[in-house]
């Protein structure tokens, strides 16, 4: 595990909010680019290709890249700047944070300006991104400028590895990179074992902002079936539903079978299930009310395409820091490396009947 630990320990810290992806696909293809073949779509997302005993069945593995981030959207006669946000953000938990800003010519740090209760009226109204200004330590515009800042800039939290009771893993941007750091390694066990498929690793760009670069990486790998691998947000907080939770921490892989923009069908969850059961491999049923992943593109291309959602629950998703559970996330690498073992051309036909 502490190989898997280095690697998800590196994709978290890594810079990459949509539109900014390239760090963390450099990741991706110094650990596939010995073994796979790699090409790159317009939008930047990654396809890495690695052909197994057969050509078919295409297997699309797709995790994205991106996380929730921000972008410069305009600067002060004082020398604040304003955001605007890439991807959902709840605005109140922004204020007081640190954000890491890449500009052209290197890194610097700001702070999200928080009020202090001193100051504050009594009637307060809600925070929205567009009210919230990023200190960097400029008093005018002309200092801005010579900080290197400009309209356009990328920006995304700052926070930093931890391990919480040695099981709870603790950073910024699980969403995606919890997904990420499954598909790598499960495409690495197929360098040890054949497999009966050719698999297209897809680290997809933009999801955050719209599966865009699912849209247009589908294109390009031509997948028979798919499986998108996520980082869904945890519902096991206290008081939240009374319910049983779906995607509770330690509870194993997270299947969804349904969101607003997927049904997953029946018999490919089914099958995925019972082979969770063989394997031995703890998971947890979704159906969703709300949300979305890049299934949501994937699955009405080319004509429709059989597609798989699999996660490792996170918990305060598309917030500045985030928690999962390595036995969750080891669920999801060996339930997506099983799946790749087993799925030939004859399970596929019998699954699309």
């Amino acid at each position: 595990m502490s190989n898997a630990l280095d690697l998800l320990r590196r994709l978290s810290d890594s810079f990459g909010p949509p539109g900014g992806e390239a760090p963390v696909a450099r990741i991706v293809e110094e650990y596939l680019s010995p073994f796979c073949r790699m090409n790159r779509d317009g939008l930047g997302s990654l396809v890495a290709e690695k052909t197994g005993q057969d050509q078919s069945p295409r297997l699309m593995l797709a995790a994205h890249l991106d996380e929730v981030g921000f972008m410069v959207q305009g600067v002060t006669a004082q020398g604040y700047l304003r955001l605007q946000a890439l991807g959902g953000w709840e605005p109140s938990l922004l204020p007081g944070r640190r954000l890491q800003i890449q500009t052209a010519t290197g890194s610097l740090e700001g702070i999200v300006a928080a009020v202090p209760f001193h100051f504050r009226p009594e009637t307060k109204k809600d925070i929205k991104i567009e009210d919230l200004l990023v200190d960097i330590g400029a008093a005018s515009i002309s200092e801005v400028q010579a900080l290197g800042v400009c309209l356009g800039d990328l920006a995304v939290p700052r926070s930093g590895f931890a391990t919480l009771n040695n099981d709870y893993l603790v950073n910024k941007a699980w969403d995606d990179r919890v997904g990420v750091a499954a598909m790598i390694l499960a495409l690495q066990r197929l360098q040890e074992q054949p497999h009966p498929n050719t698999v297209l690793a897809v680290g997809t760009v933009q999801e955050e902002v719209g599966c865009r670069g699912a849209t247009t990486a589908v294109e390009a790998a031509k997948p028979d079936i798919a499986i998108v691998l996520e980082g869904p947000p945890a519902d096991d907080l206290p008081g939240l539903s009374q319910d049983p939770p779906q995607g509770a921490l330690g509870k194993g892989v997270q299947i969804r079978l349904f969101d607003p923009t997927v049904i997953v069908p029946q018999k490919l969850w089914r099958w995925t299930v019972e082979l969770a059961q063989q394997r031995h491999i703890p998971y947890q049923l979704a159906v969703r009310r709300g949300g979305a992943t890049d299934a949501r593109a994937i699955h009405l291309a080319h004509g429709g395409v059989p597609t798989l959602v699999l996660g490792a629950p996170v918990r305060y998703a598309h917030s500045p820091v985030g928690i999962i559970h390595r036995q969750d996330f080891a669920a999801m690498v060996e339930l997506t490396a099983a799946i790749i073992e087993t799925l030939d051309a004859e399970r596929l036909a019998a699954l699309s009947a």
